[in-house]
């Protein structure tokens, strides 16, 4: 039941979406890991990654081919096609700490819901969680044989967001209206997890062709 629930509401092409967008620091490396961070992945299967201005944009443009290169190697072996890259300008410089809705139980609690180290490694994960995970590795040996330390990050991601979702699924109950996640912060009126919320920020831009 848990498994088609899953499948249902695409949790589990989320899970493998935050793991690659996660991997972001390791495949791009500095200076542009702290001066750029992905938001989310468009419905043309774009990553719309915020840049702190204009001139890391252009500079990430002149990669365009070789960061893309990274992406879809990485995505292969997590079944995410990437088409492509979008940069925003608008987004960077917003943080968690604005427009947020945490309901009745107020702000400071709800951060208190992010799952800490501990938390994690309290959960216990199931043979068809290992099995997922040891898929993953073959999948990403079978794509990818040349960066093993890239394999073993995503391996290591992948793993850290199975635990998270589980640990929120079990302690937060406020969903998201859009795609019915749990998620332990909403944003804006509409009550979204920070992706959807992103997502309806910067897709009108993104279908009216100003970014």
């Amino acid at each position: 039941m848990l498994s088609n629930l899953v499948t249902s509401l695409n949790l589990d092409k989320r899970l493998k979406e935050h793991t690659l967008m996660n991997l972001w620091p390791t495949l791009i490396g500095e200076p542009f890991s702290s001066r750029s961070r992905p938001l989310f992945i468009d419905f043309e299967g774009n990553m719309v990654i915020a840049v702190s201005d204009a001139s890391v944009a252009q500079e990430l443009s002149l990669m365009k081919s070789q960061v893309l290169k990274r992406l879809r190697v990485a995505g292969k072996g997590l079944s995410v096609n990437i088409n492509g890259i979008r940069f925003d300008l608008k987004h960077f410089h917003k943080t968690e700490m604005q427009t947020v809705i945490a309901g009745e139980s107020g702000q400071v609690d709800a951060y208190k819901k992010y799952p800490s180290k501990e938390d994690l490694e309290s959960i216990t994960l199931t043979t068809e969680d290992h099995a997922q995970i040891l898929a993953l590795k073959n999948r990403l040996d079978g794509a990818d044989k040349d960066h093993p330390a890239v394999n073993d990050r995503i391996i290591a991601l992948y793993e850290k967001e199975l635990r998270s979702r589980k640990w929120i699924e079990q302690n937060v109950s406020t969903l998201c209206a859009n795609c019915g996640m749990p998620s332990p912060i909403l944003y804006g009126p509409q009550r979204l997890c920070n992706t959807c919320f992103f997502a309806s920020q910067v897709r009108p831009r993104i279908e009216s062709g100003s970014i």
